[in-house]
């Protein structure tokens, strides 16, 4: 529910340039909201998103939207069980994400599998 209404903030925001949302059980469904509000969202340039239970199906969404979202620079999701799918998908996202610079992936249960995606 939290989530849910930053989300609807941050997409109306005009100045908001940084949001730390380290531990906060977003889970899922909130990081599936955030993802929509960082679509539109047009000045947030750094989201920490650490240690939140994102898992592969939040690392999908997200990575939608780093296709089409053009201000983030640093996305920090270490500690998410992110694991080779969640992975792969932030992979294709990052071939076509320009502005991106950063992405803290660590403490995640990404394998040589999805070490290789990213690679």
């Amino acid at each position: 529910e939290g989530a849910g209404k930053l989300a609807e903030a941050l997409k109306v925001n005009k100045t908001l340039q940084t949001m730390d949302l380290w531990k906060n059980s977003i889970g899922n469904e909130g990081t599936g909201k955030l993802a929509e509000a960082l679509k539109v969202n047009q000045t947030l340039q750094v989201i920490d998103l650490s240690w939140n239970s994102i898992g592969n199906e939040g690392a999908g969404k997200l990575a939608e939207a780093l296709k089409v979202n053009k201000t983030l620079q640093t996305m920090d999701l270490w500690k998410n069980s992110i694991g080779n799918e969640g992975t792969g998908k932030l992979a294709e996202a990052l071939k076509v994400n320009q502005t991106l610079q950063v992405i803290d992936l660590s403490w995640n249960s990404i394998g040589n599998e999805g070490a290789g995606k990213l690679a």
